[in-house]
């Protein structure tokens, strides 16, 4: 199969199966990871990273442990279940014929540098994600340009990969649709849901310090739980050094600041900094803060900083009203 049909037989999956498998390889974290921030049940991350992983080979019939192999390329098991499903792979031709077939256009994927090779040798352990398991248990088996064009470009993959979150987020299933509510989600403008290539009236650009080429973007959503959420992504952000963490904070113009969280996962080579928000703890006060503050900042900070640090980009907020 050649790279153009695998990459193809990826873009073919409905985009909620497309989006969820895209967030997983790009994310790096789990499916229970993915449902905390996006408000969403894990058992629905799960079922659409699964069935669009099986759509990915429609022609083939699906081996009965498909999903503890999917589970296994998107890197959802412990090492100890990763194991029992290596054997699997090594011990059963179909299923090995079956991983090796959605693995190829998964591996043409955004973020599919990150599926592991196929055992070979019983003794064989494919390279992890980061080297480390993405989560402790098993889960049971189930269905540098600075002109205007170069900035439009890096802003253009922020959307992207924003895009994928909301796509997520606003695809309706039959069974468990998400209540996505017609209501603004904490600005003055109720729109409609975005779309990958157009912004909305949710979105803030986010944009580096003078002679930065970082540039992101944040984006509020309304998520299944009737929760204000969001989404932020970047381009061109240095990689953080050990002991180094990106942090985001709201920002008063006055004076004082208000920490959302620390970025999980460290910035890469590639310079691509996601995150989501706020935390459980947080949701219910997040609304009220945004209204409050003036800016979002993303900043370079030590271990446990408790004030914002460098700034690396910044966005103005447009103090909506919760009442």
């Amino acid at each position: 199969m050649s790279s153009r049909s695998s990459a193809t037989a990826f873009e073919r999956l409905a985009p909620d199966q497309r989006a969820a498998v895209e967030l997983v390889l790009r994310q790096g974290r789990s499916y229970g990871e993915l449902a905390e921030l996006l408000g969403m049940p894990e058992e629905t991350i799960r079922a659409r990273a699964r069935t669009g992983v099986c759509g990915l080979a429609p022609d083939l019939a699906a081996p009965a442990r498909a999903g503890e192999i999917v589970d296994w390329l998107l890197g959802q098991q412990s090492e100890a279940h990763g194991a029992r499903t290596r054997a699997l792979l090594l011990t059963d031709p179909a299923a090995q014929t079956w991983a090796a077939t959605v693995a190829e256009p998964l591996r043409a994927a955004p973020g599919g540098e990150n599926v592991p090779l196929l055992p070979t040798a019983p003794d064989e352990e494919p390279p992890r994600v980061n080297g480390t398991d993405r989560t402790a248990e098993p889960v049971a088996d189930g269905g540098g340009s600075s002109s205007r064009l170069g900035g439009a470009i890096l802003i253009g993959a922020a959307v992207v990969l924003i895009a994928a979150v909301l796509v997520f987020v606003f695809t309706r299933d039959d069974d468990n649709p998400p209540a996505v509510s017609d209501e603004p989600v904490a600005t003055a403008t109720a729109t409609a849901p975005p779309t990958a290539t157009a912004s909305s009236a949710n979105d803030i650009l986010l944009k580096g310090p003078a002679g930065s080429q970082a540039v992101g973007l944040m984006r509020l959503f309304e998520a299944n739980d009737g929760t204000v959420r969001f989404a932020i992504a970047a381009t061109n952000v240095a990689p953080n050094a050990a002991g180094e963490t990106y942090s985001l904070w709201f920002r008063k113009n006055a004076g004082g600041a208000q920490l959302l969280g620390d970025v999980k996962d460290p910035v890469g080579t590639k310079g691509e900094l996601t995150s989501a928000g706020p935390s459980n703890a947080d949701v219910d006060k997040f609304p009220q803060w945004f209204a409050d503050y003036d800016t979002i900042v993303v900043t370079l900070d030590g271990k446990n900083a408790k004030e914002p640090g460098k700034v690396i980009l910044s966005g103005d907020l447009p103090h909506a009203s919760t009442g």
